[in-house]
């Protein structure tokens, strides 16, 4: 199952025609509902971006009831947009990414946004980096693979 209209959801419809995997594929109209659909057993998992399912377990009453498994269904690179008239503005931007991975402060701000407990619920994503993040910022660029 996954949210209406998402890439996951195209990604497991594609899936399951090309290696003929015969599975349900289930839609809901938003994310809350799908989780809830899992919870309520009307679903046996949930696919989705993994940052928004770490964000979604974290807010449930309960989130030691679900888990974030499995491989990538799909790579989509999350950016930083700028108006592509304003260069000096994206070499501040890129220089300064560099000094926080160069310096390691960027993998300070990850542990403290996405392993340690945030406002306003003081709630944990619990969501460690994977080795697509790890491996990007050994070399970090400007430029999005394909």
């Amino acid at each position: 199952m996954s949210t209406k209209g998402t890439t996951p959801l195209k990604a497991i419809d594609q899936a399951n025609r090309e290696r003929l995997l015969g599975i349900t594929i289930l839609e809901a109209s938003d994310h809350a509902k799908a989780v809830e659909m899992v919870e309520r057993g009307e679903a046996d998992g949930f696919a989705m971006d993994d940052v928004l399912l770490y964000g979604l377990i974290a807010s449930r009453p309960d989130p030691s009831k679900l888990k974030v498994v499995g491989k990538f269904l799909t790579i989509e690179p999350y950016s930083i947009m700028l108006n592509k008239n304003e260069p000096e503005l994206k070499k501040i931007a890129d220089d300064e990414m560099k000094r926080l991975i160069a310096s390691r402060e960027a993998h300070a701000l990850y542990e403290r946004w996405f392993m340690k407990p945030i406002p306003p619920k003081n709630t944990a994503l619990n969501m460690p980096m994977n080795y697509l993040l790890k491996d990007f910022w050994k070399y970090p660029t400007d430029q999005v693979p394909n």
